[in-house]
């Protein structure tokens, strides 16, 4: 997340939005308004997406877990929407959930971003 963050240029604004519904999953859990994060999503069965309106409709995908799905949730890929269509395919966010049970060393802690 930190490299696509990096990567696509956010503005201030939109790393501070970012930051903001990230807190407020911490703080909230899975139970955010449906309209904060949507899914599962795309026939991906674990894969939510987190909706942050910014100068741009960032969509970071996520999954419950995978450990320990009650307490934790780990950020898989970054996404923008556009017209209406993530920029990224919801199924390389599964591709990375699988890479993570496999290894879960791959997993850091969250940033700010």
């Amino acid at each position: 997340m930190q490299i696509w963050a990096a990567n696509r240029g956010l503005t201030k604004r939109d790393r501070a939005q970012l930051n903001l519904k990230i807190d407020m999953l911490e703080l909230n859990g899975f139970a955010l308004h449906p309209h904060l994060l949507a899914g599962p999503i795309k026939k991906q069965k674990h894969i939510y997406k987190l909706v942050i309106h910014a100068q741009r409709m960032l969509r970071p995908m996520l999954c419950k877990g995978p450990f320990d799905m009650n307490t934790e949730f780990t950020f898989l890929l970054g996404a923008i929407e556009i017209n209406f269509k993530l920029d990224e395919d919801p199924a390389q966010a599964t591709v990375n959930r699988d890479i993570v049970l496999a290894d879960q060393k791959r997993r850091t802690l969250r940033e700010r971003y």
